[in-house]
């Protein structure tokens, strides 16, 4: 009898071990799959929110190209309306000379009448 009571304990052993195994790899298995689906959620959210970028990129730029046709439109304008405003002054000055020139014509006639 010793040598089945002890290939009994054994046997018993063996399956409390294999029982524990099975329990652990269980809980292994259930840790993974948590794991997993906790990464595979934030690569979801992490794509998400990488798209967003990069749509906010692409809106960004095709804002920022608009902005610089305005800027050049405006620039080609600004220069337009500076020469403008040179000649115009030129011209003033001009008609000013002119102005006092015929001033100090008819003053000297009516030195010359008198």
């Amino acid at each position: 009898g010793g040598i089945v009571e002890t290939l009994t304990d054994l046997l018993e052993k063996a399956d409390e071990q294999l029982d524990d195994t099975r329990k652990k790899e269980t809980q292994d298995t259930h840790a993974f799959e948590m794991l997993k689906q906790s990464l595979e959620d934030e690569i979801k959210y992490a794509n998400k929110e990488l798209s967003e970028a990069k749509s906010g990129i692409a809106a960004a730029s095709e804002k920022k190209s608009g902005a610089e046709g305005d800027l050049q439109v405006t620039s080609k304008d600004l220069k337009g309306d500076i020469e403008a405003l040179s000649d115009l002054h030129h011209e003033c000055m001009r008609k000013a000379e002119d102005f006092e020139a015929e001033t100090k014509s008819r003053a000297e006639e009516l030195a010359a009448i008198a």
